[in-house]
């Protein structure tokens, strides 16, 4: 009788329960680092940002080098393709009644997201070696540096990893957490360079790109009918009071408000000539933050780029805007933010680009059209990871947060309506 073949979907016998080794790291920093140094084995692992991923093991190594060398970094965060967090989140909201699954569903779905995310990591890997063919400066992207990493394929189904730089005295924010409009202005700036890379870049690393994601395909799987009640029913428990009125409202507008086809061809819908590049999952919890004076903080790095593709310019700030500002000044600022976005992306451009490849009532007209279903596509972001989340503190500290919570939700689903409205 065949043994079953080992699966992501379980653990490991590796690093911290996954199936990689600190053999397969030092093969891909051979392979990727051209040193005939490797980490040995006291080197110290210690497993960070539990709770802040959705797929992954991250580990941060604190290096010990067979060959010491002032050119190898003394700190490595390892991040590892894991279903270890996921099994956790599908396990709390099934129990919570977050949404009702059989086994045989569940089996079925399993196997899918392992399918999916390791197209997903092999994305993440494509876009990284992308901006390095393109010989450009990572500092502009705010892109992490890129030491090693191993892709999936035919021969490897279980270990997939990326090994990148450390970065001191940087932190992840929340969506319960407020930014302001200064403190994400490098995370514009970082967006409008990449975006103008689209335009510069050699047609067939944007075509790997366009055709390596998986992103429309995890959209409509999460977007689906039953997954969206189970959503709703979560967002409602939130706040009854605030919540139960405007998610019905919401719901009666039916699979209209959902247009996911339109929402996925918003270029040609709105007459821009070609797609730009877009990270896909740019919210809050997916940038490096550093503190400074008077409690500012501002961004140093953007994470995670799994479900980078290629779409609409307007995609990455609705979820990045949605996810870090207040409701109350998204509302009010979000037309100066993108007259602020569109300078940068003109300047990024730079002379050699002799056309601008949308304008600027375009790129409005993109946010409105994509925060129906860019906005709902939030709402798990306020579900059951932020709750494990606010378990753990301080009672004081969770009503707080959880007031933020409730502040962006309310103005997100009244914006989520507004928007559709007007596109009718």
């Amino acid at each position: 009788m065949l043994s079953k073949p080992p699966s992501i979907l379980e653990n490991g016998q590796g690093l911290f329960g996954t199936h990689v080794t600190l053999e397969d790291i030092n093969s891909s920093i051979r392979k990727h680092m051209n040193t005939e140094s490797q980490l040995t084995s006291d080197s110290q692992m210690d497993v960070i940002g539990d709770g802040n991923g959705f797929s992954s093991r991250v580990i941060l190594i604190t290096c010990n080098w067979s060959i010491p060398s002032g050119s190898l970094p003394k700190k490595i965060v390892l991040k590892i393709v894991s279903f270890i967090h996921i099994r956790q989140l599908v396990e709390k909201a099934i129990n919570e009644g977050y949404f009702k699954i059989s086994k045989e569903d569940e089996t079925k779905m399993s196997e899918e997201f392992e399918k999916s995310i390791q197209l997903m990591h092999n994305q993440e890997i494509r876009f990284y070696e992308t901006l390095k063919s393109a010989n450009t400066d990572s500092q502009l992207f705010l892109t992490p540096k890129v030491y090693f990493y191993q892709k999936f394929d035919d021969n490897n189904s279980t270990k997939g990893f990326i090994g990148m730089e450390y970065i001191e005295r940087s932190d992840i924010r929340h969506t319960f957490e407020v930014c302001t409009p200064e403190e994400i202005q490098h995370v514009l700036q970082a967006i409008a360079s990449i975006q103008a890379l689209s335009f510069s870049i050699p047609e067939e690393d944007f075509k790997r790109i366009e055709d390596g994601s998986v992103y429309i395909q995890t959209m409509h799987g999460m977007m689906a009918e039953e997954g969206m009640k189970g959503i709703f029913e979560h967002t409602k428990r939130i706040d009854p009071e605030r919540f139960a009125e405007r998610i019905t409202r919401i719901e009666s507008h039916g699979s209209n408000l959902l247009n996911l086809e339109k929402a996925f061809d918003l270029n040609r819908f709105l007459g821009i000539p070609r797609n730009v590049l877009v990270h896909g999952d740019l919210w809050s919890a997916n940038i490096l933050w550093r503190s400074g004076e008077n409690n500012a903080f501002s961004a140093c790095k953007i994470l995670d780029y799994q479900m980078a593709h290629t779409g609409n310019p307007a995609e990455d700030l609705v979820r990045l805007l949605s996810s870090t500002l207040s409701g109350s000044i998204r509302q009010s600022q979000w037309e100066n933010i993108l007259e602020q976005f569109y300078g940068y992306f003109v300047e990024a451009l730079g002379e050699n680009q002799k056309e601008i490849p949308y304008t600027l009532e375009q790129l409005k007209q993109s946010y409105r059209l994509f925060f129906p279903m860019g906005g709902l596509a939030l709402l798990p972001l306020f579900g059951p990871a932020i709750d494990m989340k606010m378990k753990s503190m301080e009672k004081e500290k969770a009503a707080e947060h959880r007031q933020v919570v409730v502040e962006k939700l309310e103005c997100l689903l009244d914006d989520v309506e507004k928007f559709y409205l007007e596109s009718i």
